[in-house]
């Protein structure tokens, strides 16, 4: 509220992070995504409210192909804006314009679309097996218009059982396992106190 939006997702900016891997723009994408995805399974159809969340994920999955080479079908090519020069030679340095073929400009466009329906169909399958906390999500919504990283933690855990990742890392708490030949020990003694 007071946005100039029904809603948003934002992103806490980490300042020292210099490179971002493919999984974490997937993952960007798959986030932007699920708003209209929640709607859809929801309302059975979507607002206009999406339409700063889809341009986002488009842009993002756009230069994941053009400019980070994130792409098996286009390869390892830079297909972005090849005018962008140094900043200290000035606005008219590489004024020539990027001209790619209009099969090229098609393929581009195909492997975007791709890139969007894969993380669409994942984010689909997370939000149906995850109804009952989507649906928690939506009501706390409603009711308090604003959820931060802490609201949101606590409803998760709710909806959430067995070993959970910690915080800051992508490992789960390991249960200790018992040493070999304990149990079988264990049930001989068992075994002999009940014999005598």
């Amino acid at each position: 509220r007071g946005y100039g939006a029904l809603g948003y997702t934002m992103h806490r900016p980490d300042d020292e992070k210099q490179l971002v891997m493919q999984s974490e723009l997937e993952n960007q994408i798959c986030c932007l995504l699920g708003g209209i995805l929640a709607e859809e399974i929801i309302y059975q159809e979507t607002s206009t409210g999406a339409q700063n969340d889809l341009q986002r994920a488009t842009d993002i999955a756009r230069r994941m192909v053009t400019d980070f080479g994130m792409s098996q079908r286009m390869g390892r090519v830079f297909y972005g804006d090849k005018n962008v020069g140094p900043t200290f030679l000035g606005p008219q340095a590489f004024r020539n314009e990027t001209v790619h073929s209009a099969e090229t400009i098609r393929e581009i466009e195909i492997e975007v679309k791709r890139i969007i329906d894969e993380a669409s169909v994942t984010v689909s399958d997370v939000l149906n097996s995850r109804r009952e906390l989507l649906d928690h999500l939506a009501r706390d919504l409603v009711e308090v218009e604003v959820m931060d990283s802490e609201h949101l933690k606590r409803i998760l855990d709710e909806h959430t059982t067995g070993p959970q990742i910690k915080p800051g890392t992508f490992v789960t708490p390991s249960v200790p396992e018992e040493p070999d030949g304990v149990e079988e020990s264990e049930a001989d003694e068992s075994g002999e106190a009940s014999g005598a």
